[in-house]
């Protein structure tokens, strides 16, 4: 996952073509006037710059980074391909800006965890509004005491069903509105759904976390709600993520709720070290 700490004003535009990046920059900087546009032809530039920085520590990491899908050398999947591996600090929120209007490639882009939105050109004063509205909301849920800790934390995981099968579509509003919620409640955790069934984990302050909960019970689209785990958690195990995303096969599905064993829950905290390698390995296989 790419990560490292960000430089709020500091932004990255990776665009090959050079008029669309010019135009992207003059209206970032009029709308953010101090901020910093670094321009990158395709994908591998600003992947060596973002690898560099990450093995320097007083380098500077962007805060958002506008990316286009369709380039030369390495282009925008292949760069959120290569950005999963970078894992140092805190997200850097990614935002995609491109020509397509191809729904599987919006539904595409909802499984990556840096990515923030996806928006169509050309860039106006309207979208960079959206832009920056959604990045201010994904701009590291982490809240700290003023001792520099971090609060209480909670954690909450369940198995649903899906009341009606999720398509791309589907899937691909119910993270969007996981994200933005989460951001704004200091929340992360994972989803993992396999052909209509359903496991989340939520982590945070308790008071969100519950929230949540409640809405998600409330939900029409979740049917069969069973809740597997509820208690207080040492620490965030998915903290760059405020909702990652896998899809997993049937077999492995049947494997992770064999492990959990719905029927035994009093058995089963996140403090379990097998049970965290478990959750692990499932979202970054």
């Amino acid at each position: 996952m790419l990560s490292s700490t960000p430089d709020t004003d500091l932004i990255y535009v990776i665009e090959d073509d050079s008029t669309t990046a010019t135009i992207t920059r003059i209206l970032l900087e009029k709308a953010l006037t101090n901020s910093r546009v670094q321009l990158y032809g395709n994908g591998q530039q600003a992947l060596d710059h973002l690898t560099a920085a990450r093995q320097h520590s007083t380098a500077s990491m962007p805060s958002l980074i506008l990316l286009d899908l369709n380039m030369p050398l390495m282009d925008g999947w292949e760069f959120l391909d290569a950005c999963n591996h970078l894992t140092v600090g805190e997200p850097v929120c990614i935002m995609v800006l491109t020509s397509s209007i191809n729904p599987e490639d919006r539904a595409r882009a909802a499984g990556y965890q840096n990515v923030a939105g996806f928006f169509s050109k050309p860039l106006d004063a309207r979208t960079i509004e959206r832009i920056l509205r959604l990045r201010r909301s994904a701009s590291g849920p982490t809240q700290r005491t003023a001792a520099g800790t971090e609060a209480t934390l909670h954690h909450l995981m369940y198995q649903s069903r899906a009341t009606a099968p999720m398509g791309d579509a589907e899937l691909t509003q119910l993270l969007t509105q996981s994200r933005a919620f989460n951001a704004a409640h200091n929340l992360t955790g994972i989803l993992l759904y396999s052909q209509g069934n359903i496991i989340q984990l939520l982590e945070g302050p308790e008071t969100g976390v519950r929230t949540v909960f409640t809405r998600i019970v409330r939900d029409a689209r979740h049917t069969g709600i069973i809740k597997l785990a509820d208690g207080p958690v040492g620490q965030r195990l998915f903290a760059q993520w405020t909702m990652g995303f896998r899809t997993a096969t049937p077999t492995d599905f049947a494997t992770f709720l064999g492990y959990i064993n719905p029927e035994h829950t009093e058995r089963l905290s996140l403090n379990d070290p097998d049970l965290q390698d478990l959750l692990v390995t499932f979202a970054t296989a």
